[in-house]
């Protein structure tokens, strides 16, 4: 009776300990996305890649129009003055926009899916002052004025912001090259850690 007993104390124990690690086994993963998600998430905006937009604009007396034109071409020299500018376009991931649905870990396999948010892209700079790359004002001629040259690169600016915003090629071609790097860095930094993985971008 008493062996009897034990058997099944035996069998229970065994049932109990098949069932603890089966709840270990199942809670296991999701402790891991959860972990792979927090640190993912505090990496918040992250950058990909950049790309430098230039534009050439140019003063000139003999782009003059009415009265301005007359005077003009009763003085004696040329006035031309041409100078360029750049300002910067960066394409850039928000992964506080990751939700914990987007990261799927398989802990016995060491298997990590990753879905991450989309691609962006943004104006972040422009250069402080625009570049002179020619400059010739003879005979008559007024120099070219500080304000001239700030009324330039404002225009400038502006016009090449309208292009970026015209043609879908400059962000395309950034946003391509943004996904290909942020596809190459979180499989790195995954297989680093020992998983096996399938990463995606948003589009």
């Amino acid at each position: 009776m008493k062996r009897k007993n034990l058997y099944i104390w035996i069998i229970v124990a065994v049932a109990v300990a098949a069932l603890a690690a089966g709840v270990w086994y199942a809670v296991q993963p999701r402790r891991q996305e959860l972990r792979l998600f927090s640190e993912l998430r505090d990496m918040q905006s992250l950058v990909l890649a950049e790309m430098s937009l230039n534009k050439v604009g140019e003063i000139s007396d003999e782009g003059a129009t009415g009265v301005a034109a007359v005077v003009n071409s009763l003085k004696i020299g040329k006035r031309v003055a041409v100078y360029s500018y750049n300002t910067y376009l960066e394409a850039y991931m928000d992964l506080s926009e990751l939700t914990a649905a987007d990261v799927a870990v398989d802990g016995r396999g060491r298997f990590a899916k990753l879905v991450l948010p989309p691609v962006r892209t943004r104006f972040v700079g422009r250069d402080m002052e625009v570049v002179e790359e020619h400059y010739r004002v003879s005979g008559l001629r007024s120099d070219v004025s500080p304000r001239e040259r700030s009324q330039l690169k404002e225009l400038m600016n502006a016009s090449l912001k309208k292009e970026v915003e015209g043609n879908d090629e400059y962000r395309r071609t950034l946003t391509e090259q943004a996904r290909a790097k942020a596809v190459g860095f979180f499989t790195a930094l995954l297989r680093g850690r020992g998983y096996e993985c399938e990463v995606s971008v948003r589009e």
